[in-house]
């Protein structure tokens, strides 16, 4: 399996916290892959391969003509710059990937989501997104996820000019995705849920929503169970000296509910 870490210069202050991250990303095999325009800009260490795009091109074809051509693994763990990784438990992505061979999934969203039609492995449940409810748009959006490469290839080579943000509000789109591919998420269960910006992770794989459009939101309870860890970054690497802040987020908590 290839992690692959998508960024852009806009959010090179955050490479420094993306190597720190990084290095609890461990399993078998896995190839660690830093993705970004072209730039002189020195990119963060750990990472075995180190792949540039036409920052001309849309997200779609960025992936489609400058990624995935060069990337060989079948199974894609697809991180965007602004998701730091806080855990990574090796059993329990394996597990996942098991799931998704054995079941033919395409898409796996490392999102949690209330489901009924379940398949489960070790103590690990997930759940068809067709008729799954959640935090997040379905079945597609731009969480962290477990993609078949050849998957995700397909679908942005059906939808050439779509970009990061439009992506997961083109009901084209999800439609396709309902009707093409096989897409499941992590299903509630009695396991502790933690939010982030109101998106619900595991402790297996905890995520910190670092920033919204490059800026810090304030205030910092939008962080929710990720508040230490964005304090712990904030402070060793002096975003706020180094970022914008925005305090007009206070309605992430007026509208939060627990899944």
């Amino acid at each position: 399996m290839s992690l692959i870490i998508f960024s852009h210069t806009d959010y090179s202050v955050l490479w420094p916290i993306i190597e720190e991250s990084i290095e609890k990303c461990k399993i078998q095999n896995l190839n660690k892959i830093f993705c970004c325009n072209k730039t002189k800009i020195i990119k963060p260490n750990g990472f075995e391969k180190y792949i540039e795009y036409d920052k001309n091109l849309c997200y779609a074809e960025r992936w489609t003509n400058n990624i995935l051509p060069f990337i060989e693994s079948e199974f894609i763990l697809v991180v965007h710059d602004v998701q730091v990784i806080i855990n990574f438990n090796e059993k329990f992505i394996t597990n996942i990937i098991e799931m998704m061979n054995e079941n033919n999934i395409d898409r796996c969203s490392l999102n949690v989501f209330k489901g009924i039609d379940l398949i489960e492995k070790n103590n690990v449940p997930l759940c068809n997104l067709n008729s799954a409810s959640g935090k997040t748009f379905t079945p597609y959006d731009v969480s962290p996820s477990i993609w078949k490469k050849n998957s995700f290839k397909t679908l942005f080579e059906t939808f050439p000019e779509e970009t990061y943000r439009t992506s997961e509000n083109n009901d084209f789109l999800q439609t396709f995705c309902k009707d093409n591919f096989k897409c499941f998420g992590l299903q509630k269960d009695y396991k502790k849920i933690y939010y982030c910006l109101n998106r619900p992770h595991v402790e297996d794989f905890k995520v910190l929503y670092i920033t919204i459009k490059n800026e810090i939101t304030f205030p910092l309870e939008v962080y929710m169970d990720a508040k230490d860890d964005f304090l712990y970054y904030s402070n060793k690497y002096n975003l706020f000296e180094k970022i914008n802040i925005n305090k007009n987020y206070r309605f992430i908590l007026d509208i939060y509910s627990p899944l």
